[in-house]
């Protein structure tokens, strides 16, 4: 089984550089081409799922890349963003943003995810949705955010440890597991 697990494309938070965590913010026009790019990547590569988070912008973007694939796109409430709490909104250029993303400082988020708990939650979706699908299907595409796809590369890469290195993740990048 091959796992295809897809960042949503640009938003206008995104391009303002706020944290957007679980606020529900569309693809603007640039995301909207991202995805078309990334659609257009991934139209010879037989796609027999297509899972998505809730939110409009991961939605929007696998709605785009499945104009070539016409499955139904399942929705999975666990796929969503990290919840950032206090910090929604805010620009993400603040440093405390730099300190949010380790693995290793698990830094807490009033009203919100702090790190570990997040992971945890990807590492269980992540579970079920291999033993759901590992035995009869050939490739799976989970659309979700950047938070998702950095925990992600935990789950199958291992966990960090201090010092630790923070993956920085692009609109509509597209990382590949083989399970």
């Amino acid at each position: 089984m091959k796992l295809l697990i897809v960042r949503h494309g640009k938003t206008n938070w995104n391009s303002e550089k706020r944290a957007t965590g679980l606020t529900d913010i569309e693809l603007n026009e640039e995301g909207i081409e991202q995805a078309k790019i990334l659609r257009d990547k991934l139209k010879d590569i037989n796609i027999d799922v297509i899972i998505s988070s809730p939110l409009k912008r991961a939605i929007k973007t696998a709605e785009i890349i499945n104009e070539m694939h016409n499955l139904n796109i399942l929705i999975d409430e666990d796929l969503i963003e990290r919840n950032l709490g206090v910090y929604e909104g805010q620009p993400s250029e603040l440093e405390v943003f730099n300190e949010l993303r380790y693995y290793t400082k698990n830094v807490p988020i009033e009203n919100g995810e702090d790190c570990k708990t997040f992971t945890k939650r990807v590492f269980d979706c992540l579970d079920k949705i291999i033993n759901k699908y590992k035995d009869n299907t050939k490739t799976v595409l989970i659309v979700s955010h950047g938070f998702f796809l950095r925990s992600a590369n935990w789950y199958f890469n291992g966990l960090p440890t201090e010092p630790e290195e923070v993956i920085r993740i692009k609109n509509c990048q597209i990382d590949e597991y083989d399970i």
